[in-house]
Protein backbone atom coordinates (compact mmCIF):
# COMPACT_ATOMS: atom_id res chain seq x y z
CA UNK A 1 0.00 0.00 0.00
CA UNK A 2 1.02 3.62 -0.60
CA UNK A 3 0.15 6.42 1.68
CA UNK A 4 0.23 10.12 1.66
CA UNK A 5 -0.79 12.76 4.26
CA UNK A 6 -0.50 16.11 2.31
CA UNK A 7 -1.25 18.95 4.25
CA UNK A 8 -2.71 22.04 2.73
CA UNK A 9 -2.34 25.92 3.51
CA UNK A 10 -5.54 26.05 1.67
CA UNK A 11 -7.42 23.39 0.17
CA UNK A 12 -9.72 24.30 -3.18
CA UNK A 13 -11.81 21.26 -3.21
CA UNK A 14 -13.25 21.90 -6.70
CA UNK A 15 -17.04 21.54 -5.58
CA UNK A 16 -17.46 25.24 -5.31
CA UNK A 17 -17.59 25.47 -1.86
CA UNK A 18 -15.27 28.13 -0.08
CA UNK A 19 -11.65 27.56 -0.03
CA UNK A 20 -10.52 25.65 3.58
CA UNK A 21 -7.29 26.30 5.40
CA UNK A 22 -4.84 23.96 6.99
CA UNK A 23 -6.84 20.69 6.04
CA UNK A 24 -5.01 17.17 5.15
CA UNK A 25 -5.66 15.16 2.16
CA UNK A 26 -5.35 11.51 2.61
CA UNK A 27 -4.32 9.34 -0.38
CA UNK A 28 -4.09 5.49 -0.56
CA UNK A 29 -2.70 3.50 -3.19
CA UNK A 30 -3.19 6.58 -5.95
CA UNK A 31 -6.74 7.48 -4.53
CA UNK A 32 -8.22 10.10 -2.06
CA UNK A 33 -8.94 8.08 1.07
CA UNK A 34 -9.84 11.31 3.03
CA UNK A 35 -10.14 15.11 3.61
CA UNK A 36 -9.62 16.04 7.02
CA UNK A 37 -8.52 19.06 9.29
CA UNK A 38 -4.89 19.47 10.22
CA UNK A 39 -5.88 18.45 14.15
CA UNK A 40 -7.17 15.33 12.48
CA UNK A 41 -3.08 14.49 11.15
CA UNK A 42 -2.17 11.16 12.67
CA UNK A 43 0.83 11.46 14.93
CA UNK A 44 2.02 8.48 13.01
CA UNK A 45 2.01 10.18 9.76
CA UNK A 46 6.14 10.95 9.95
CA UNK A 47 8.78 11.50 7.20
CA UNK A 48 8.13 9.41 4.22
CA UNK A 49 4.19 10.04 4.41
CA UNK A 50 3.69 13.41 5.76
CA UNK A 51 3.90 15.82 2.67
CA UNK A 52 4.03 18.96 3.70
CA UNK A 53 2.61 21.95 1.47
CA UNK A 54 1.59 24.01 4.28
CA UNK A 55 2.58 27.51 2.80
CA UNK A 56 0.65 26.27 -0.37
CA UNK A 57 -2.22 26.06 -2.32
CA UNK A 58 -3.64 22.72 -3.20
CA UNK A 59 -6.16 22.55 -6.24
CA UNK A 60 -7.54 19.49 -8.08
CA UNK A 61 -5.72 18.79 -11.44
CA UNK A 62 -7.24 20.88 -14.14
CA UNK A 63 -9.33 19.35 -16.41
CA UNK A 64 -8.69 21.23 -19.95
CA UNK A 65 -11.98 20.08 -21.77
CA UNK A 66 -10.68 21.45 -25.63
CA UNK A 67 -7.26 20.95 -26.54
CA UNK A 68 -5.51 20.62 -29.97
CA UNK A 69 -2.32 18.32 -29.16
CA UNK A 70 -1.02 18.48 -32.40
CA UNK A 71 -1.31 22.35 -32.88
CA UNK A 72 2.00 24.29 -32.83
CA UNK A 73 0.72 28.18 -31.04
CA UNK A 74 1.89 29.81 -34.20
CA UNK A 75 1.28 33.43 -34.78
CA UNK A 76 -1.68 32.88 -37.07
CA UNK A 77 -3.82 29.94 -38.20
CA UNK A 78 -2.88 29.74 -41.60
CA UNK A 79 1.27 28.39 -40.22
CA UNK A 80 -0.66 25.80 -37.75
CA UNK A 81 -2.69 24.40 -40.40
CA UNK A 82 0.87 24.09 -42.98
CA UNK A 83 2.39 22.67 -39.79
CA UNK A 84 -0.27 20.14 -39.45
CA UNK A 85 -1.05 19.48 -42.95
CA UNK A 86 2.76 18.89 -43.93
CA UNK A 87 4.29 17.00 -41.05
CA UNK A 88 3.79 13.06 -41.23
CA UNK A 89 2.56 11.48 -38.68
CA UNK A 90 6.03 10.36 -36.32
CA UNK A 91 6.53 14.24 -36.65
CA UNK A 92 3.16 15.10 -35.53
CA UNK A 93 3.39 12.50 -32.55
CA UNK A 94 6.58 13.92 -31.34
CA UNK A 95 4.75 17.27 -31.71
CA UNK A 96 1.87 15.89 -29.45
CA UNK A 97 3.90 14.04 -26.88
CA UNK A 98 5.16 17.21 -26.41
CA UNK A 99 2.42 19.34 -25.96
CA UNK A 100 0.94 16.47 -24.09
CA UNK A 101 3.97 17.13 -21.25
CA UNK A 102 3.49 20.76 -21.22
CA UNK A 103 0.08 20.64 -20.44
CA UNK A 104 1.10 18.59 -16.89
CA UNK A 105 3.71 21.32 -16.91
CA UNK A 106 0.56 23.84 -16.65
CA UNK A 107 -0.98 21.58 -13.55
CA UNK A 108 -3.61 19.99 -16.09
CA UNK A 109 -3.94 15.77 -15.82
CA UNK A 110 -6.59 15.53 -17.91
CA UNK A 111 -7.34 17.01 -21.36
CA UNK A 112 -9.84 16.56 -24.48
CA UNK A 113 -8.52 16.68 -27.64
CA UNK A 114 -11.00 18.17 -30.14
CA UNK A 115 -9.18 17.45 -33.21
CA UNK A 116 -6.52 15.91 -34.72
CA UNK A 117 -4.89 14.18 -37.87
CA UNK A 118 -4.69 10.50 -39.23
CA UNK A 119 -5.60 9.53 -35.40
CA UNK A 120 -2.45 9.91 -34.12
CA UNK A 121 -3.55 11.83 -30.69
CA UNK A 122 -5.24 8.08 -30.18
CA UNK A 123 -1.45 6.78 -29.91
CA UNK A 124 -0.68 9.36 -27.33
CA UNK A 125 -2.94 8.80 -25.60
CA UNK A 126 -2.02 4.90 -25.11
CA UNK A 127 1.25 5.87 -24.63
CA UNK A 128 0.70 7.83 -22.01
CA UNK A 129 -1.30 5.50 -20.40
CA UNK A 130 1.44 2.75 -20.53
CA UNK A 131 3.63 5.43 -19.36
CA UNK A 132 5.84 5.70 -21.83
CA UNK A 133 5.78 8.90 -22.34
CA UNK A 134 4.58 11.86 -19.66
CA UNK A 135 0.96 13.29 -20.06
CA UNK A 136 -2.34 13.64 -18.84
CA UNK A 137 -5.03 11.03 -19.03
CA UNK A 138 -6.77 11.83 -22.85
CA UNK A 139 -9.87 11.87 -24.32
CA UNK A 140 -9.22 12.03 -28.03
CA UNK A 141 -11.90 12.64 -30.52
CA UNK A 142 -9.70 11.63 -33.44
CA UNK A 143 -10.68 13.75 -36.66
CA UNK A 144 -13.31 16.16 -36.41
CA UNK A 145 -16.68 15.41 -38.76
CA UNK A 146 -16.92 18.25 -41.20
CA UNK A 147 -18.31 19.12 -44.85
CA UNK A 148 -16.25 19.25 -47.95
CA UNK A 149 -14.42 22.67 -47.67
CA UNK A 150 -15.85 23.00 -44.17
CA UNK A 151 -13.61 23.83 -40.90
CA UNK A 152 -10.67 21.63 -40.59
CA UNK A 153 -11.80 19.71 -43.71
CA UNK A 154 -7.92 19.27 -43.78
CA UNK A 155 -7.90 17.02 -41.02
CA UNK A 156 -9.42 14.02 -42.93
CA UNK A 157 -13.19 13.36 -42.24
CA UNK A 158 -15.37 14.95 -44.51
CA UNK A 159 -19.06 13.57 -44.96
CA UNK A 160 -21.65 15.45 -47.06
CA UNK A 161 -24.80 13.31 -46.72
CA UNK A 162 -26.70 11.48 -43.93
CA UNK A 163 -25.42 7.84 -45.32
CA UNK A 164 -21.19 9.25 -45.14
CA UNK A 165 -22.11 11.04 -41.68
CA UNK A 166 -23.18 7.85 -40.42
CA UNK A 167 -20.32 5.87 -41.86
CA UNK A 168 -17.95 8.72 -40.36
CA UNK A 169 -19.21 8.33 -37.13
CA UNK A 170 -19.15 4.44 -36.63
CA UNK A 171 -15.46 4.46 -38.39
CA UNK A 172 -14.67 6.93 -35.48
CA UNK A 173 -15.97 4.46 -32.93
CA UNK A 174 -14.05 1.51 -34.42
CA UNK A 175 -11.07 3.32 -34.28
CA UNK A 176 -11.40 3.73 -30.86
CA UNK A 177 -11.77 7.67 -30.23
CA UNK A 178 -13.44 8.92 -26.66
CA UNK A 179 -15.48 11.31 -28.11
CA UNK A 180 -17.02 12.43 -31.43
CA UNK A 181 -16.25 16.14 -32.81
CA UNK A 182 -18.67 17.77 -35.55
CA UNK A 183 -18.33 20.78 -36.92
CA UNK A 184 -22.06 22.79 -36.54
CA UNK A 185 -19.80 26.18 -37.85
CA UNK A 186 -17.01 27.39 -39.97
CA UNK A 187 -14.12 28.30 -38.14
CA UNK A 188 -11.60 30.81 -37.51
CA UNK A 189 -8.75 28.57 -38.47
CA UNK A 190 -10.37 27.34 -42.01
CA UNK A 191 -10.00 29.60 -44.28
CA UNK A 192 -12.91 29.80 -46.77
CA UNK A 193 -15.10 28.26 -44.13
CA UNK A 194 -17.80 30.64 -42.77
CA UNK A 195 -18.09 30.59 -38.84
CA UNK A 196 -21.31 32.56 -39.32
CA UNK A 197 -23.23 30.25 -41.18
CA UNK A 198 -24.04 26.41 -39.83
CA UNK A 199 -22.51 23.52 -41.95
CA UNK A 200 -24.72 20.54 -41.09
CA UNK A 201 -28.73 20.48 -40.57
CA UNK A 202 -30.13 19.42 -37.63
CA UNK A 203 -31.18 16.01 -38.90
CA UNK A 204 -27.59 15.41 -39.95
CA UNK A 205 -26.07 16.15 -36.52
CA UNK A 206 -29.17 14.20 -35.04
CA UNK A 207 -27.42 11.10 -36.85
CA UNK A 208 -23.76 11.65 -35.55
CA UNK A 209 -25.61 11.81 -31.69
CA UNK A 210 -27.64 8.54 -32.42
CA UNK A 211 -24.80 6.54 -33.79
CA UNK A 212 -22.15 7.94 -31.09
CA UNK A 213 -24.80 7.40 -28.01
CA UNK A 214 -25.37 4.07 -29.32
CA UNK A 215 -21.84 3.16 -28.98
CA UNK A 216 -21.48 5.21 -26.07
CA UNK A 217 -19.33 8.54 -27.11
CA UNK A 218 -20.57 11.62 -26.55
CA UNK A 219 -20.46 14.53 -28.84
CA UNK A 220 -18.94 17.62 -28.62
CA UNK A 221 -19.99 20.40 -31.69
CA UNK A 222 -18.18 23.32 -32.53
CA UNK A 223 -20.76 26.20 -32.86
CA UNK A 224 -19.56 29.79 -33.30
CA UNK A 225 -22.61 31.37 -33.87
CA UNK A 226 -26.34 31.15 -33.03
CA UNK A 227 -28.30 29.14 -35.64
CA UNK A 228 -25.71 26.04 -35.39
CA UNK A 229 -25.91 26.28 -31.43
CA UNK A 230 -29.77 26.24 -31.92
CA UNK A 231 -29.05 23.20 -34.38
CA UNK A 232 -26.99 21.21 -32.43
CA UNK A 233 -29.30 21.75 -29.41
CA UNK A 234 -32.19 20.27 -31.17
CA UNK A 235 -29.41 17.44 -32.28
CA UNK A 236 -29.08 16.64 -28.79
CA UNK A 237 -24.82 17.09 -28.43
CA UNK A 238 -23.38 16.72 -24.81
CA UNK A 239 -21.29 19.58 -25.38
CA UNK A 240 -21.33 23.17 -27.35
CA UNK A 241 -17.87 24.06 -28.04
CA UNK A 242 -17.29 27.83 -27.92
CA UNK A 243 -20.97 28.61 -28.22
CA UNK A 244 -20.67 31.99 -29.51
CA UNK A 245 -23.95 33.85 -29.69
CA UNK A 246 -23.69 35.75 -33.40
CA UNK A 247 -25.97 36.46 -35.97
CA UNK A 248 -24.96 35.72 -39.92
CA UNK A 249 -23.45 39.44 -39.86
CA UNK A 250 -21.42 38.53 -36.93
CA UNK A 251 -23.73 40.72 -34.38
CA UNK A 252 -24.38 39.80 -30.92
CA UNK A 253 -27.53 37.15 -31.18
CA UNK A 254 -28.32 35.72 -27.14
CA UNK A 255 -31.70 33.90 -27.75
CA UNK A 256 -32.44 33.80 -24.38
CA UNK A 257 -35.53 31.52 -24.54
CA UNK A 258 -33.01 28.75 -26.41
CA UNK A 259 -30.78 29.46 -23.04
CA UNK A 260 -33.87 29.13 -20.96
CA UNK A 261 -34.05 25.35 -23.11
CA UNK A 262 -30.33 24.59 -22.51
CA UNK A 263 -30.41 24.93 -19.03
CA UNK A 264 -33.49 22.06 -18.63
CA UNK A 265 -31.09 19.84 -20.81
CA UNK A 266 -28.06 18.20 -20.18
CA UNK A 267 -26.33 19.74 -22.49
CA UNK A 268 -22.78 21.81 -21.61
CA UNK A 269 -21.23 24.80 -23.08
CA UNK A 270 -17.29 25.08 -23.19
CA UNK A 271 -15.72 28.39 -22.93
CA UNK A 272 -12.49 28.59 -24.39
CA UNK A 273 -10.30 31.29 -22.63
CA UNK A 274 -7.46 31.07 -25.48
CA UNK A 275 -4.36 33.61 -25.66
CA UNK A 276 -6.70 36.41 -27.60
CA UNK A 277 -8.76 36.20 -24.19
CA UNK A 278 -5.89 36.25 -22.09
CA UNK A 279 -4.27 39.34 -23.72
CA UNK A 280 -7.36 41.30 -22.47
CA UNK A 281 -6.52 40.31 -18.59
CA UNK A 282 -5.74 44.07 -16.91
CA UNK A 283 -2.49 42.66 -15.31
CA UNK A 284 -1.24 40.75 -18.40
CA UNK A 285 2.44 41.32 -19.69
CA UNK A 286 2.65 43.71 -22.70
CA UNK A 287 1.70 41.66 -26.16
CA UNK A 288 3.42 42.31 -29.54
CA UNK A 289 1.46 44.17 -31.94
CA UNK A 290 0.22 40.98 -33.72
CA UNK A 291 -1.12 39.21 -30.69
CA UNK A 292 -2.91 42.54 -29.42
CA UNK A 293 -4.08 43.32 -32.53
CA UNK A 294 -5.59 39.66 -33.08
CA UNK A 295 -6.93 40.25 -29.63
CA UNK A 296 -8.66 43.40 -30.36
CA UNK A 297 -9.82 42.13 -34.02
CA UNK A 298 -12.25 39.92 -31.75
CA UNK A 299 -13.12 41.51 -29.03
CA UNK A 300 -16.13 42.93 -29.11
CA UNK A 301 -16.38 45.48 -26.48
CA UNK A 302 -12.10 45.53 -26.11
CA UNK A 303 -12.59 44.17 -22.11
CA UNK A 304 -13.40 40.10 -21.32
CA UNK A 305 -16.14 41.44 -18.49
CA UNK A 306 -18.34 42.80 -21.60
CA UNK A 307 -17.78 40.26 -23.84
CA UNK A 308 -18.85 37.84 -22.22
CA UNK A 309 -21.97 39.14 -20.78
CA UNK A 310 -23.38 36.37 -22.54
CA UNK A 311 -21.51 33.40 -20.07
CA UNK A 312 -22.78 35.58 -17.60
CA UNK A 313 -26.59 35.11 -18.59
CA UNK A 314 -26.08 31.46 -19.00
CA UNK A 315 -24.95 30.75 -15.84
CA UNK A 316 -27.93 32.57 -13.97
CA UNK A 317 -30.54 31.00 -16.00
CA UNK A 318 -28.40 27.34 -14.87
CA UNK A 319 -26.91 26.41 -18.28
CA UNK A 320 -24.39 23.83 -17.32
CA UNK A 321 -20.50 25.78 -18.22
CA UNK A 322 -17.10 24.93 -17.78
CA UNK A 323 -13.79 26.91 -19.19
CA UNK A 324 -11.05 25.42 -21.61
CA UNK A 325 -7.95 26.77 -23.14
CA UNK A 326 -8.55 25.69 -26.79
CA UNK A 327 -4.60 25.03 -26.61
CA UNK A 328 -2.82 24.56 -29.16
CA UNK A 329 -4.40 27.76 -31.51
CA UNK A 330 -2.56 31.08 -31.92
CA UNK A 331 -0.82 32.63 -29.15
CA UNK A 332 -2.41 29.50 -26.66
CA UNK A 333 0.71 27.78 -24.85
CA UNK A 334 -0.17 24.18 -23.53
CA UNK A 335 1.38 25.14 -20.27
CA UNK A 336 -0.48 28.57 -19.36
CA UNK A 337 -4.00 27.01 -18.40
CA UNK A 338 -3.71 29.12 -14.94
CA UNK A 339 -3.97 31.86 -17.52
CA UNK A 340 -7.78 30.66 -18.70
CA UNK A 341 -8.59 30.23 -15.22
CA UNK A 342 -7.78 34.17 -14.38
CA UNK A 343 -9.73 34.89 -17.55
CA UNK A 344 -12.81 32.90 -16.24
CA UNK A 345 -12.52 35.11 -13.22
CA UNK A 346 -12.11 38.16 -14.74
CA UNK A 347 -15.08 37.88 -17.29
CA UNK A 348 -17.35 36.00 -15.17
CA UNK A 349 -16.64 37.68 -12.08
CA UNK A 350 -16.30 34.96 -10.07
CA UNK A 351 -14.22 33.60 -6.96
CA UNK A 352 -11.44 31.81 -7.19
CA UNK A 353 -13.25 28.80 -5.84
CA UNK A 354 -15.59 29.25 -8.43
CA UNK A 355 -13.62 29.44 -11.28
CA UNK A 356 -11.43 26.98 -9.66
CA UNK A 357 -14.69 24.74 -9.75
CA UNK A 358 -15.41 25.35 -13.67
CA UNK A 359 -11.99 24.66 -14.71
CA UNK A 360 -11.82 21.18 -12.84
CA UNK A 361 -15.37 19.68 -11.49
CA UNK A 362 -17.44 21.45 -14.08
CA UNK A 363 -14.99 20.52 -16.72
CA UNK A 364 -15.10 16.64 -15.45
CA UNK A 365 -18.69 16.74 -15.66
CA UNK A 366 -19.32 17.57 -19.14
CA UNK A 367 -16.95 14.94 -20.40
CA UNK A 368 -18.99 12.11 -17.99
CA UNK A 369 -16.01 11.81 -15.78
CA UNK A 370 -17.05 13.43 -12.23
CA UNK A 371 -17.44 10.25 -10.39
CA UNK A 372 -12.99 9.43 -11.34
CA UNK A 373 -11.68 13.07 -11.31
CA UNK A 374 -12.11 16.78 -10.99
CA UNK A 375 -12.52 17.29 -7.73
CA UNK A 376 -10.73 16.85 -4.20
CA UNK A 377 -13.22 14.26 -2.79
CA UNK A 378 -13.78 10.99 -1.41
CA UNK A 379 -13.20 7.54 -3.70
CA UNK A 380 -11.66 10.49 -6.53
CA UNK A 381 -8.04 9.58 -8.51
CA UNK A 382 -5.84 11.74 -6.47
CA UNK A 383 -4.84 14.11 -9.07
CA UNK A 384 -3.43 17.20 -7.34
CA UNK A 385 -1.89 20.78 -8.37
CA UNK A 386 -0.10 22.35 -5.33
CA UNK A 387 0.75 26.30 -6.23
CA UNK A 388 2.94 28.60 -4.86
CA UNK A 389 1.66 31.25 -1.58
CA UNK A 390 -1.49 31.22 0.48
CA UNK A 391 -4.79 31.92 -1.99
CA UNK A 392 -8.13 33.72 -0.83
CA UNK A 393 -11.23 34.39 -2.43
CA UNK A 394 -10.07 37.81 -3.90
CA UNK A 395 -7.07 36.12 -5.19
CA UNK A 396 -7.22 36.82 -9.00
CA UNK A 397 -3.75 35.14 -9.96
CA UNK A 398 -3.31 31.53 -10.37
CA UNK A 399 0.05 30.97 -8.63
CA UNK A 400 3.21 29.53 -10.03
CA UNK A 401 3.08 25.46 -9.83
CA UNK A 402 5.11 23.87 -6.99
CA UNK A 403 3.81 20.18 -7.81
CA UNK A 404 1.75 18.37 -9.71
CA UNK A 405 0.34 14.76 -8.55
CA UNK A 406 -1.63 12.70 -10.69
CA UNK A 407 -3.32 9.08 -9.87
CA UNK A 408 -1.29 9.91 -6.36
CA UNK A 409 2.06 10.21 -8.10
CA UNK A 410 3.76 13.24 -8.24
CA UNK A 411 4.73 14.00 -12.04
CA UNK A 412 5.99 17.47 -12.12
CA UNK A 413 7.89 18.65 -9.16
CA UNK A 414 9.98 22.05 -9.41
CA UNK A 415 8.89 22.72 -12.91
CA UNK A 416 10.47 19.17 -13.90
CA UNK A 417 9.05 16.23 -15.04
CA UNK A 418 9.63 13.32 -12.62
CA UNK A 419 10.92 9.94 -13.64
CA UNK A 420 8.70 7.91 -15.82
CA UNK A 421 7.54 4.19 -14.38
CA UNK A 422 6.89 2.35 -17.57
CA UNK A 423 3.68 -0.11 -16.54
CA UNK A 424 3.69 -2.08 -19.97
Amino acid sequence: MTEHWIRCGVLVTGTGEPLRRDAVVHVVDGVIAGVHTAAELPKDAGPGRLVDHSTATVVPGFVDAHVHLLFTCDLDHERTRAGVENSTPAALALIGARSATECLLGGVTTVRDCGDIDYVTLEIRDAVNAGRVPGPRILAAGPPITTTGGHLHWCGNAADSVDEIRKATRRLCTRGVDVIKVMASGGNMTRGSNKLQPQFQTHEMRVVVEEAHRLGRRVAAHALNTESIRRAVAAGVDTLEHCIWVDEKGAPDLDLDLVDEMARLPVSATLTMAGIARVLLPDADPADAVELGAAHAMSATGNLYDDFAFARTMRTAGVHMSVASDAGVRFTPFREFGRSVECTMEALGLSYSEAIAMSTLRSAESLGLAGQIGSIEVGKAADLVVLDGLANEATRRIAPIRQVWRDGAVVIDGGRVAVLEVTS
